[in-house]
């Protein structure tokens, strides 16, 4: 029994032993060069991560880095490129462990040189050990931004403040849930402490209204100079590996996002594709772990034709899932209420709030016509950014979003050279 699984975080880590252990023989991709995913990221010249060894020491485990998944078919198909140009291989079963990203609201002045989102900022230092110069400034909301931040100051970076939207409310709001979650506290404490001792100032209650010139301009009309500026107000699922397979996706007024509709365990409305983590919405890395232990038996029964067992560990899932949900909540409640007009909702194509909002006046609910008549989700990231922040826009209308983005065939350009000599 062969499984692709695509992603090597938590889930997929977590999914890939609990399927070896059961007999399967498991191909794990990732596009980047070490395996780890956002949350274990690596350098080069790291240790071996604990997949790296668990690949070399098994034989029923086939680690493929630095391979790009291009597309994913209900029949098993994943189409990848790993340096070669486009290929593809037949699997039983695929598994989906994409992850997030981090998305930041438009604001007026941006896109500008030194500004980019607090996750980009996160993964050049953990993966490349490109180390930012001069002054550097982390806002948005959300417990991420100090984590962002501590890290920075770890390896040097002169991190001069952190932004934060979320007042010290927001976050005593969501004490009840840190008692059963020590880890998740114990972190927090630990990089606002790292935070305090390298005199890095952080502020609650304070976002960035504008960008101009080289500094923030807070809404409280405060001016802080940057080199560097870091952004992030929220967590996007990975969804365009699901939409190339067929899979069903739903809007998820909450964390206002797209995500795929699964069951308990991972199942998705296309037999034989399976998705987990972040994939199924924003819950963290515990979830994203504990989804991947749980759909490894599951996926052994629906191949074998059996019954599926009972999941382990769902009074932890719901637990998991509530303090995502508040967490979620808070950030919402605390978004900015109202866009400036002028600010630009889809770099790529240079769209602007405005340009959106005359669309959806139209009475146009789908991002897919809003497309049509804005070009946003035209360029190269296909969505990634704008599809969000045009939800929302579709959402503060007073209307329900219908449908997501429609998906290219492939989630990344690939030459029809390509596709016809592995088809030949």
């Amino acid at each position: 029994m062969s499984i692709a699984i695509v992603g090597t975080g938590p889930a997929g880590a977590a999914a890939a032993r609990g399927l070896v252990a059961r007999g399967a023989s498991v191909t794990l991709f990732d596009e980047q060069p070490r395996s780890g995913g956002n949350i274990h990221r690596v350098g080069a010249t790291s240790e071996p991560t604990a997949l790296e060894t668990f690949a070399r020491t098994s034989a029923h485990v086939e680690l493929r880095t630095a391979t790009r998944v291009l597309s994913t078919e209900a029949g098993g198909r994943v189409w990848f490129d790993g340096g070669d140009g486009a290929e593809s291989e037949d699997f039983d079963a695929i598994v989906l462990a994409c992850g997030a990203y981090d998305v930041h609201d438009p604001v007026p002045g941006l896109p500008a040189a030194g500004v980019s989102s607090a996750g980009a900022l996160q993964a050049l230092v953990k993966g490349q050990g490109i180390v930012p110069s001069g002054s550097v400034v982390i806002a948005g909301s959300g417990p991420f931004l100090s984590v962002v931040a501590a890290g920075l100051v770890r390896t040097g970076v002169a991190v001069t403040h952190v932004l934060d939207r979320l007042r010290w409310s927001d976050y005593l709001r969501l004490a009840p849930w840190g008692v059963g979650l020590p880890g998740n506290s114990v972190e927090f404490l630990q990089t606002r402490q790292r935070l305090w001792r390298s005199g890095v100032n952080v502020r609650h209650g304070v976002g960035v209204s504008d960008v101009a010139e080289g500094r923030v301009i807070t809404d409280t009309n405060e001016l802080i100079p940057f080199d560097h500026l870091g952004l992030s107000e929220r967590f996007v699922p990975q969804t365009q590996l699901a939409r190339t397979a067929g899979c069903r996706l739903e809007h998820d007024p909450v964390g206002g996002y797209w995500a795929v509709v699964t069951d308990a365990v991972g199942r998705t409305s296309q037999p034989g594709i399976y998705v987990i983590g972040e994939g199924q919405g924003i819950r963290g890395w515990r979830h994203a772990e504990l989804s991947g232990e749980r759909v490894a038996p599951a996926i052994m029964a629906d191949q074998r034709g059996e019954s599926s067992p009972r999941p382990a560990g769902s009074g932890r899932r719901r637990f998991l899932i509530g303090f995502a949900r508040g967490l979620e909540r808070r950030q919402r409640a605390r978004a900015t209420e109202r866009l400036r007009p002028d600010a630009v909702i889809c770099p790529c194509e240079g769209t602007r709030v405005e340009a959106v909002d005359e669309a959806v006046a139209l009475g146009l609910a789908d991002l897919s016509s809003v497309k049509v008549v804005t070009r946003c989700g035209m360029g190269p990231c296909q969505g990634r950014y704008c599809e969000p922040q045009v939800t929302d826009r579709i959402c503060a209308a007073g209307a329900t979003p219908r449908e997501a983005l429609n998906q290219r065939a492939f989630s990344r350009p690939v030459s029809v050279a390509e596709v016809i000599d592995d088809a030949g």
